[in-house]
């Protein structure tokens, strides 16, 4: 069987002790190895136990559009078992505060639309969501927002019968419809969390559909989670009797959804798309709950015709494609790289030197690269297949993270510059 690859001899070699030079082991290296990728629809990236949500619409000219919106349970500052549920509210404001000092992702300035929703089913801490999943809303009871995503100011709103300051975030006037949901909800809806999320679940906040010239909007991080204090907090205020105020609040990571909405992407990505089995020079990866790519290396078991191996070291090098990575879209500062679940799985596993200190995935800006460390995850593969006949080489998925950090960033990789570099001893 031809090997598509070639062999060097490394300077230097591994000697076992006791054996002296007869025992030495040469160290090889291959850079060869033929590698295959496209770009596909990311679908499993999870949507819920994440620290921030995105919120916004985005033309990318390279892409195309995509959105991302979030869904949250609500929950109780102040439980009152004395609400006065049978009359009318004043008004309501929902306050969401911006993560100032994290990557902005697209254009500051572009306004941006929004609704909000009731959601009509609870959001179980128990379960797992996908940023892909949809959940049922009662669009009867919309309020609508319209305007800048990226905030710098801070506000007051009257809060009982003073003023306080809010930390940057958006703010959105609700509809008297969902104020009044809010004011009359049954009474034991106000004394405690179970008994409002059988009739008050929590809300959407949903990017509108609207025409966005190429190029413009953009993606903020937001926090419905932390508590650090009231100003800061993400809340639900319902005034009513003048002066008196009802808060809601929601009820963290666990019970909050980042919901990514694709667009209408460019020819070159339907391309891709359509064609999953090809492979193609430049691929793609975008957040929220966008695009990935599949990076195959389809004669990796051939390694196993030199006999028994020890990777020493294997190195995924990737290179962002030229002139896609700008000021307003800047290539992320890190990468993920998973190993799919099945042959035919779209779903991200962790590959097993994702736990070490030198697995990698942090952007080098001096080159242009992302560089993986893939030693435990490649000999496991070549061993399943020697010792057990099993055929665990379903490729990698290459993605943008979608925590830690939250970022609505997209890459292009340029695979005429990708190299797998390994080296390997032989042990036979």
């Amino acid at each position: 069987m031809l090997l598509l690859f070639a062999c060097k001899r490394q300077e230097g070699n591994i000697v076992l002790d006791g054996q002296g030079n007869a025992g030495q082991m040469q160290l090889f290296t291959t850079d060869t190895l033929s590698i295959g990728a496209v770009t596909i629809q990311e679908d499993s990236l999870p949507g819920n136990n994440i620290r921030y949500v995105l919120l916004g619409s985005m033309n990318d000219p390279l892409l195309g559009t995509i959105s991302s919106g979030a869904y949250a349970q609500c929950g109780l500052l102040e439980p009152n078992s004395d609400f006065p549920n049978t009359e009318e509210p004043d008004s309501a404001v929902l306050f969401i505060p911006f993560i100032n000092g994290l990557n902005f992702y697209g254009d500051k300035q572009t306004p941006l639309g929004f609704s909000v929703v009731p959601l009509k089913i609870g959001i179980s801490a128990n379960n797992t969501y996908y940023q892909g999943d949809v959940l049922e809303t009662d669009p009867a009871l919309e309020s609508r927002y319209y305007g800048p995503v990226y905030h710098y100011t801070s506000d007051s709103v009257r809060y009982k019968k003073s003023r306080i300051a809010l930390t940057p975030g958006i703010r959105v006037r609700l509809s008297a419809g969902m104020a009044r949901k809010l004011m009359q909800l049954p009474k034991e809806s106000y004394t405690n969390q179970e008994e409002l999320i059988k009739n008050f679940p929590g809300i959407a906040i949903m990017p509108e559909k609207r025409d966005l010239p190429e190029g413009k909007g953009g993606f903020g991080v937001y926090d419905f989670n932390n508590v650090i204090s009231f100003a800061y907090r993400a809340k639900i205020l319902l005034y009513y009797r003048d002066t008196a105020t009802q808060v809601f609040t929601f009820t963290g990571s666990k019970t909050t959804i980042n919901k990514g909405v694709p667009g209408v992407y460019k020819p070159v990505i339907t391309q891709q798309l359509k064609q999953p089995g090809q492979s193609f020079t430049i691929t793609y990866a975008q957040a929220p709950n966008g695009l990935k790519t599949h990076i195959r290396i389809p004669y990796l078991l051939n390694l196993l015709n030199l006999g028994s191996i020890a990777i020493n070291k294997a190195e995924l090098q990737l290179f962002v494609a030229p002139g896609t990575a700008t000021t307003l879209h800047p290539a992320p500062g890190r990468l993920n790289l998973f190993q799919p679940a099945g042959k035919t799985s779209d779903i991200n596993t962790f590959v097993e030197d994702g736990v070490s200190d030198s697995y990698g995935g942090a952007y080098n800006e001096k080159d242009g690269s992302y560089r993986f460390t893939l030693t435990k995850h490649l000999q496991n593969i070549l061993n399943a297949k020697k010792f057990y006949n099993e055929d665990f080489n379903y490729g990698l998925y290459l993605a943008v993270p979608s925590d830690q950090p939250v970022s609505g960033a997209r890459v292009a990789i340029d695979h005429s510059k990708t190299k797998l570099i390994i080296t390997y001893t032989k042990l036979n």
